[in-house]
Order: C-alpha cells, then structure tokens, then sequence
C-alpha cells in the first residue's frame, strides 16, 4: 500500500493530461467550467471517477480513492502540480517542466499541433455530437491518435475522448459552464508540504501509508 496513493495520484494527472493535450483545440476555449469525468476500460468498467474544475488553464481533479480523497492542483502559470491529501493536510508538488516529466510535456506545448478528421455525427450521454479521428504532431511527427465527440449543444465541448485502440474511453458528464472560484486553485491555509515519494519509500508521511 505504500505506492497505492502516490502512483495513483500520478495515474490520474498524466491521464488528465493526455487527454487535455489531445483536445488542446477543445477544452482550451473553454476557460471556466466544472464537469465529472468518468474513464472506463475496453469491457465498460469504470476505471475512474474525477470532479474537474477549470479556470484560465488551471485544473484542479479530485479523486476518491475508497476512504481517502486525492486532489490534484494544476498550475501552469506557476508549472508546478501539487497533490493533496485532505485527511493529512498534507501535499505534494511536481514540477511541470517538460523535459523532466515527459507525461506532461502534452501540456501547453507550442511545439504540439492537431489534425481532425470529421467522421459522423453521434449522440453521447444526450447530447448530439460531432465525431472526429485526431492526430496529435509533435515536431512534425505522429505522436498519438484517437477519437473526439465533440457536442453541437454545448459549443463544441468535447464531451468523449477514445484511444486509437479502443481500449480506454473518457467522458466528460454535467459539464457547467461557470465562474470557478480562485481558491480551489490554491494550497489550503495549514497544509504540510511533504517530499515526493524516493525509491525505498521511506518517509512514513508518504500518501499511502
């Protein structure tokens, strides 16, 4: 269990992230917005459960893991990523910088351009949608694939996102449009700052122990 939290903590921010690099020329238009995201697996099972808030780039995702609560704060402007554990009051920050983390260089990388191929319209979760194949290029290669549904009812919102394989989908769901308060942005007043997790993991304040 030492690993559980800190490795899940990453899994859902580099997914988050993934994801948002592929739909750089969706979810960036949309500045200020809340919306449960749900992941799901090839044979349909929900993998993961977020709440996800957005302001002017920032992201904040929260995250129930059995009895505890992970939350991650993701601050672009400051390139930094902080995960917060509510029941310790404690939190841990991870640089954004791209050539250190590779699962985040996906995000606001001037190098990254898209290609969208229109392939239908569909209807997801009740909302009708376009249906397109997308390409993410880095440096003028082929980094990644999938496919986006994106919905005609909420501007364009892209509501699905799939691999190229198939094998993990992510929806976005009660998607509000709205003025996100500036302090779920921030580390709450008496937090603990805490190292991030070394390979014999013994600080006994790991997230997970």
């Amino acid at each position: 269990m030492k690993r559980v939290i800190f490795a899940l903590s990453v899994s859902i921010i580099g997914s988050m992230f993934m994801v948002q690099a592929a739909l750089a020329t969706g979810l960036g238009v949309f500045k200020n917005f809340s919306a449960d995201v749900e992941a799901t697996s090839a044979d349909g099972t929900i993998t993961s459960a977020s709440k996800m808030y957005s302001k002017d780039g920032k992201r904040r995702i929260e995250h129930s893991a059995g009895a505890r609560e992970i939350i991650n704060i993701v601050r672009p402007d400051k390139k930094l990523v902080w995960m917060l554990r509510p029941d310790r009051n404690t939190y841990m920050e991870m640089s954004l910088d791209s050539r250190k983390q590779d699962v985040l260089s996906q995000l606001h990388d001037p190098s990254i351009k898209t290609d969208k191929e229109f392939l239908g319209n569909d209807t997801v979760d009740n909302h009708p949608t376009k249906k397109y194949h997308l390409t993410i290029i880095r440096e003028g290669k082929k980094e990644t694939s999938g496919f986006i549904w994106e919905a005609i009812d909420l501007d364009n919102f892209p509501v699905k996102y799939q691999n190229e394989k198939r094998t993990a989908t992510i929806l976005w769901k009660n998607i509000k449009f709205e003025n996100v308060p500036d302090s779920l942005f921030e580390i709450p007043v008496g937090y603990k700052k805490i190292e991030m997790p070394t390979r014999g993991m013994d600080n006994p304040d790991i997230p997970g122990r």
